[in-house]
């Protein structure tokens, strides 16, 4: 199971132009998986954060009722995160470079391996 995943988020990384990395996270912030193509920071410190934003987030999408969420986009001064829950429990995200990256195909990339993934994580549903 761990090999498929750290094979799908590799083929996705490679794919996006401008890619840092890209990750699977539990909402604990515990990373799944990660391929790093170029960070020059401690990947596993922002698993943590971005668990803090996905958790802030699904407690503001259940509070107004706004259904499921698909994607959240988090733009910086030095970084583009692309963040995909993939069920109750974990999230992939891509980090990219604010400048010379393509957000139009992370987002893409990132929506068609959220699909195997989950397949993966949860074989009966």
């Amino acid at each position: 199971m761990a090999e498929d995943i750290q094979e799908e988020i590799k083929k996705v990384a490679e794919r996006i132009t401008g890619c840092r990395f890209v990750c699977i996270v539990g909402y604990d912030g515990i990373p799944v998986a990660q391929y790093v193509i170029d960070a020059n920071f401690d990947v596993n410190l922002y698993d943590a954060e971005v668990s803090s934003i996905m958790l802030a987030s699904r407690e503001v999408r259940k509070s107004l009722n706004l259904g499921a969420e698909r994607e959240l986009i988090w733009l910086t001064e030095n970084s583009y995160f692309i963040i995909h829950p993939v069920g109750e429990d974990f999230f992939m995200y891509s980090c990219l470079k604010a400048t010379g990256s393509n957000p139009g195909v992370a987002r893409i990339e990132l929506n068609k391996a959220k699909q195997a993934i989950k397949k993966i994580i949860y074989p009966e549903a």
